[in-house]
């Protein structure tokens, strides 16, 4: 996703604090109350200044840590901590990784299911660690700064292998690629483990990572309540849901088929290679595409957007590339 927008600064003014107070002259009507007074003052001077602040953050309207999503902020740590990467030169060639794809299976250990269904209240935070931004660091031909893709990913263990699309890996525009966790640590991508064109599946491993991993399902059944953590057009670690609503055979211009999932949770652009999780917290799929149905066509137009189908890789594909 191409942006030239300088992402705006934050500041923050600085408070200050002055011990200095008069006592309000009604207490000078009232000796007792002015004593009483004299003895408060003298006990809040005596208070650091660091439980003084926490007794003034309701006040000052302070958001609870992670409570709100600064998606410009997010797109911006990305760019930097993978262009910082990338002049460490600890970073792997784009064009490197997309000759690596056709590497067809892996060795790779990955965590057993719980089956334990997670509290509403608690799925998305229990989630949300094992989404990642992915993508690839590039100039665009309108300026000189570099820019990041949109596209995400999720950790399948804890030594950083990390699953999403073969298309997102599959562009030789750009000069590497990496990951980027909702804290903002970013890695660098160092090698495609395994890949599958026709699934549109690429399993990654991430540069001196240690990941909290997703585990995987087994086949969802038609109807069963599926979750969607992913970054559709930049809104950053947005979560939908529905239903698993069919499965069916995609076929390619090349002739080439592959079984796809149908599910009715939203996504967009920037979606791809999100996770499909049920509802204990493991993978059953994984974001692959859309597919738009109009009523009509005029002169070439379609009109009247009917329904857009969403396409995702089943879980049974990622695991065929694990030894």
């Amino acid at each position: 996703m191409k942006s030239n927008k300088n992402c705006k600064r934050q500041t923050f003014e600085k408070l200050t604090f002055s011990s200095k107070t008069e006592t309000p002259t009604c207490f000078d009507k009232f000796p007792t109350t002015s004593r009483l007074y004299s003895v408060m003052k003298t006990i809040l001077q005596s208070i650091p200044l660091s439980l003084s602040l926490l007794c003034l953050l309701p006040v000052t309207g302070f958001a609870a840590p992670g409570s709100l999503i600064d998606d410009n902020a997010l797109r911006s740590s990305f760019q930097k901590g993978l262009e910082s990467l990338y002049n460490a030169k600890k970073t792997t060639a784009l064009k490197e990784l997309n000759l690596q794809l056709d590497r067809a299976i892996t060795n790779v250990k990955i965590p057993k299911a719980a089956g334990i269904k997670l509290p509403p209240g608690k799925f998305y935070n229990h989630c949300k660690p094992s989404v990642f931004m992915v993508g690839r660091l590039y100039k665009c031909n309108k300026c000189t700064k570099w820019h990041v893709s949109s596209a995400s990913g999720f950790a399948i263990n804890s030594s950083g292998v990390i699953a999403t699309n073969y298309h997102v890996v599959d562009n030789n525009d750009g000069a590497t690629m990496g990951a980027m966790d909702h804290t903002g640590k970013t890695y660098a991508v160092a090698e495609v483990l395994a890949a599958n064109k026709a699934d549109d599946v690429a399993l990654l491993q991430l540069r001196d990572a240690r990941l909290t991993p997703l585990p995987l399902a087994n086949k969802a059944p038609v109807g069963s309540a599926v979750n969607v953590i992913s970054h559709p057009d930049g809104r950053y670690f947005t979560m939908t849901r529905g239903d698993v609503s069919r499965y069916f055979l995609s076929r390619s211009k090349g002739g080439g088929k592959a079984e796809r999932m149908a599910i009715t949770a939203d996504y967009a652009k920037g979606s791809s290679g999100a996770p499909v999780i049920d509802n204990t917290g493991a993978v059953v799929g994984m974001v692959s595409s859309t597919s738009s149905i109009y009523y009509n066509q005029t002169g070439g137009k379609k009109e009247n957007l009917q329904m857009v189908i969403k396409s995702c890789v089943p879980v049974e594909a990622i695991r065929r590339l694990l030894r």
